[in-house]
């Protein structure tokens, strides 16, 4: 509510998302009811009621609901940002928790400002923001709001590290955080270096990165990249997975070079592609590609290439089979319509490219984004 307030005072056209989880039977009420307020502050507001999510880690999977509906909400309003509410203490808990498991510059530079997601820019402009702040500006200017319970269940760690930390502890972490900002930006110059001099991107949604360039910082970033996901995989898998020199992390595969080069190969791995999806323009299938023409038969499916790759000179066209076989294609009773642009399948040249690559994560770069 502080945020809402804020930023209708900041800009004039402001339209708030209000995400309704649907996890306690009063939710629905609430949410409801935070739409009226948002009214009466001249704030247009959408309802964005989540369906039943997969139960176990709770909080993570209803953090990914609600980015998921709040990022399809933007698009569909023509929102380029979106402004979310973390404040200081949500920066302490985060780095306190991310110390005690021993994280490096990285998990210890926080919360960013700002950062990438899929089609959209998250901006969290209160992040240096004390919560007495936002409740006294609220108190201040009367507007009420709605304290959700979970946010006082100590069965989640970070209500635990909210009521629990000292103020000694939450001037240390901002220590670390401090550190930790100032290195990473070393990191992050070096890490750039390293992927422009032995990394090769291809647009196939495949990295060739040469033995010369590989560490845990390079591979865990082009690994993400591949992947598609939010983030890195965790430290210690990728220096297993360097030891091995070989393997499968975050549904990325990794292995040998061979004809392409002295290195590796970073190719998404089959078995981790997302289920089929109605093939209608603008859809991205496995958080990766998005289809770009409506002209498709009705009932048509997106799902990967598999085995039509067999129709394929992949040795000339400089694809491994591996990445072939997981690009999407366009599906129709069980016969592919319509594939990328790498040659011809089945007879058929493609007269555009039907798909892009919309995975929505930079290698590098990526908080340094400013209005």
């Amino acid at each position: 509510m502080a945020l809402a307030f804020l930023a209708r005072r900041w800009r004039c056209n402001v339209v708030a998302f209000v995400v309704d989880h649907a996890l306690r039977p009063e939710s629905a009420a609430e949410a409801q009811l935070t739409v009226r307020r948002l009214a009466d502050m001249n704030v247009q507001a959408r309802l964005l009621t989540l369906a039943p999510f997969p139960k176990g880690r709770l909080q993570e999977r209803a953090r990914q609901a609600r980015f998921m509906a709040l990022e399809a909400a933007c698009v569909a309003e023509g929102c380029l940002d979106l402004l979310v509410a973390h404040h200081a203490g949500d920066q302490d808990e985060t780095v306190w928790m991310r110390h005690l498991r021993a994280s490096g510059p990285v998990g210890l530079s926080g919360i960013q400002p700002i950062s990438v997601r899929g089609q959209i820019r998250l901006v969290r402009p209160l992040l240096s923001i004390r919560t007495e702040r936002l409740r006294s500006t609220l108190n201040t200017e009367n507007l009420p709001w709605i304290e959700d319970p979970s946010n006082a269940n100590r069965r989640f760690e970070r209500v635990r590290l909210r009521q629990d930390l000292t103020p000694d502890q939450r001037e240390e972490a901002r220590a670390l955080q401090t550190a930790a900002l100032q290195e990473r930006r070393r990191i992050e110059a070096a890490l750039a270096g390293d992927l422009a001099r032995h990394a090769v991107w291809n647009p196939q949604g495949w990295v060739f990165l040469a033995r010369s360039g590989i560490n845990e910082d390079t591979v865990s970033v082009l690994i993400r990249l591949v992947s598609g996901r939010a983030y890195r995989p965790a430290r210690d898998a990728v220096q297993t997975l360097m030891k091995q020199g070989h393997g499968v992390l975050s549904g990325v595969q990794m292995q040998p070079g061979g004809r392409f080069g002295d290195g590796v190969l970073l190719v998404r791995e089959e078995r981790a592609l997302g289920s089929s999806v109605p093939a209608k323009v603008g859809v991205i299938w496995d958080g990766r590609w998005r289809l770009l023409t409506s002209d498709v038969p009705q009932g048509s499916l997106i799902g990967p290439l598999g085995d039509a790759v067999h129709a394929l000179d992949l040795r000339k066209l400089g694809v491994p089979y591996a990445a072939a076989r997981c690009l999407p294609g366009v599906w129709h009773e069980g016969r592919l319509v319509l594939g990328p642009r790498i040659g011809e399948i089945a007879g058929d040249t493609e007269p555009e490219v039907a798909f892009v690559w919309s995975g929505g994560v930079p290698a590098t770069g990526e908080n340094y984004f400013r209005t």
